[in-house]
């Protein structure tokens, strides 16, 4: 019987399963810019608990080094860090790691581009 309403507990999808979902990026994902982003910042759809290292952005170049500078910061459901100059042109990627309100981590990756601006014809 104890069994039984284990299974039943833990198959809940009520809300305090639910994780934080990525609302908004900034750059946005799979987004072409032509100005070169000073910071990567995500909004989810639930508050972060602000934790060392719990919650992190990296952000790489299309050489796969580390462009992302110091630590990344929260702000409620914002996560947010500051960039180095983007001197490649290229695929970025953005890795994140969040701990969402409910104590659930979310990990998960997307790409910008930051290419040349083309030329007027």
């Amino acid at each position: 019987m104890v069994l039984a309403v284990t299974t039943s507990l833990s198959s809940s999808t009520g809300p305090a399963s639910a994780h934080a979902q990525l609302l908004v990026s900034a750059p946005r994902v799979s987004s072409t810019l032509y100005v070169a982003p000073k910071a990567v910042a995500l909004t989810f759809d639930d508050d972060l608990i602000d934790v060392d290292n719990g919650n992190q952005i990296e952000v790489r170049d299309p050489k796969k080094h580390l462009v992302s500078r110091a630590d990344s910061k929260v702000d409620g459901p914002t996560l947010s860090v500051s960039l180095g100059k983007l001197t490649l042109y290229g695929k970025y990627s953005v890795a994140y790691h969040v701990i969402s309100a409910d104590g659930h981590p979310v990990t998960s990756t997307y790409f910008f581009y930051f290419m040349k601006k083309p030329k007027k014809s």
